[in-house]
């Protein structure tokens, strides 16, 4: 399928079943991190599942063709990088599958017509005022917690799942205390935690986190994934 391209555009190969997705020069471009977590979410076969900050709508796209999720609505703050998405979704003929939303995570339950089964968020990691801050503002908002915090994100998703519903997150591993604490308060119980490490011999930078609304309090720490 045929798309139009803005300036500064190109279509990429995303390496997966023909998969492609339409990067810019001038936009932040999605990262390894992006698809560790598309990889680590579970079936979804026949849910309903929200994608909190889909940027280009990577995650969604490869969640939409791995997992089987019956329609997932990607939620993206930023108006052009939403508008990237929904060509992208077009151009893999995902239109009836995915739709992209332009609008605030924090008002998600607004755009579903009930309690999401899945929630799956690649959020801003760093705090204001914590590392070097991107001088495009653009960039720096998904970078840098300027529209929403991880607070933010985890009590949206407690709002948008229903009971039982699931909330798959990757975030740096520094935070993790921070992430149990606040999903414990917002009533998601974390179930699973993947460490993620640069390579062998190094501590984990990242973990990928599920967790569940009125789970119970059984927690499985599994093996450390090395990306390289």
């Amino acid at each position: 399928m045929q798309v139009e391209l803005k300036a500064n555009e190109k279509i990429e190969d995303l390496q997966y079943d023909g998969l492609r997705i339409i990067q810019s020069a001038d936009e932040y471009r999605f990262t390894t991190d992006a698809v560790l977590l598309a990889n680590f979410c579970g079936d979804m076969q026949g849910e309903l599942c929200v994608e909190f900050g889909a940027g280009s709508g990577v995650i969604s796209i490869l969640v939409a063709r791995k997992k089987k999720p019956s329609k997932i609505v990607a939620i993206e703050l930023q108006q052009n990088l939403a508008d990237m998405a929904r060509r992208s979704v077009e151009l893999n003929g995902m239109s009836g599958q995915i739709e992209v939303v332009c609008g605030n995570l924090k008002d998600a339950p607004k755009f579903i017509d009930k309690p999401a089964d899945v929630v799956v968020c690649n959020p801003p990691y760093r705090k204001i005022g914590s590392g070097e801050r991107q001088l495009a503002e653009n960039i720096a908002l998904c970078r840098h917690e300027i529209a929403a915090t991880l607070s933010d994100v985890i009590e949206s998703a407690g709002k948008t799942l229903n009971n039982r519903g699931t909330f798959y997150l990757v975030h740096q591993a520094e935070r993790l205390t921070e992430i149990v604490t606040v999903c414990g308060v917002n009533n998601l119980s974390v179930k699973e935690i993947v460490p993620v490490c640069p390579r062998k011999g190094k501590e984990p930078n990242l973990v990928l986190v599920r967790a569940v609304k009125c789970g119970g309090k059984d927690c499985k720490l599994r093996l450390p994934i090395y990306v390289s």
